[in-house]
């Protein structure tokens, strides 16, 4: 997985709460190689996100042995469509923990507004239908709300390698 982040400037000042707010913007999904030329499924997600504050972020821990709510602060958790709804995956890929990195503005005005992208690989589809549900803590902990993906659809990928 990869998790980039853009943030966009305005000369405007605008106000926003101090608890982040998160949004789902939209997804798409690629056919791809990783690495070692194997194919994968790639999900990107793009996401929202505002903060009044502006202590979004955290910077890489000084040791491992942390709880996952000081290494982690994008929580993300997928739901497989079963027997007519979606349950919540209940194993590793089921919840999945990020470190978006450590954001400080410049100046007087420390809103911060901007995208998180996040890629997903699937080595292989063991989903036919998903969705995810995600939040963002702050650096004051501070919780966002929960938003989720819209509908993956993931059968009729075939990533069997023809080499």
């Amino acid at each position: 997985f990869f998790l980039l982040i853009s943030i966009s400037g305005c000369d405007d000042i605008v106000s926003y709460p101090d608890e982040p707010i998160i949004n789902f913007k939209n997804h798409t999904t690629y056919l791809t190689t990783d690495d070692l030329d194997n194919k994968i499924a790639l999900v990107k997600l793009q996401l929202g996100f505002t903060d009044g504050d502006g202590d979004i972020g955290l910077e890489q821990p000084s040791q491992s042995d942390l709880p996952d709510s000081l290494k982690y602060n994008f929580f993300l958790t997928l739901y497989d469509y079963k027997n007519g709804n979606f349950e919540k995956v209940e194993n590793l890929e089921g919840n999945q923990n990020f470190r978006v990195p450590y954001i400080e503005r410049e100046g007087q005005n420390k809103t911060l507004k901007g995208d998180i992208f996040i890629d997903l690989e699937y080595k292989s589809i063991i989903y036919d239908t998903i969705f995810y549900s995600f939040y963002l803590v702050d650096r004051k902990f501070h919780k966002s709300n929960v938003d989720s993906s819209d509908v993956i659809i993931l059968s009729g990928i075939n990533l069997i390698n023809n080499k």
